[in-house]
């Protein structure tokens, strides 16, 4: 009777232990997989951040180069308009 009784506590015993390791298992491996989540959401984020940056840059330039391109343009024609202006004063 006693053996029996022993028996069913070592069992009880080796299945606690056994539960133990598998939820402390679990557990360490929820919690370096959270943790790789993390770094890689932020290295995305950072990517993210520096592939907006650039689009921002070029965005930046192209209305630069327009805005210049467009003065560039006016001024040309200014020019253009004065020259015939002096050509048709000359003229008369």
């Amino acid at each position: 009777m006693y053996r029996q009784m022993r028996r069913k506590e070592q069992d009880r015993l080796v299945r606690m232990d056994a539960d133990y390791q598998k939820r402390k298992e679990l557990a360490e491996f929820n919690k370096r997989r959270e943790e790789r989540l993390k770094a890689a959401e932020e290295r995305t984020a950072k990517k993210r951040l520096k592939r907006q940056k650039k689009k921002n840059r070029k965005k930046e330039k192209k209305i630069k180069s327009n805005a210049s391109g467009e003065e560039h343009q006016k001024e040309e024609s200014s020019d253009d308009a004065g020259d015939s202006d002096n050509g048709e004063e000359a003229a008369n």
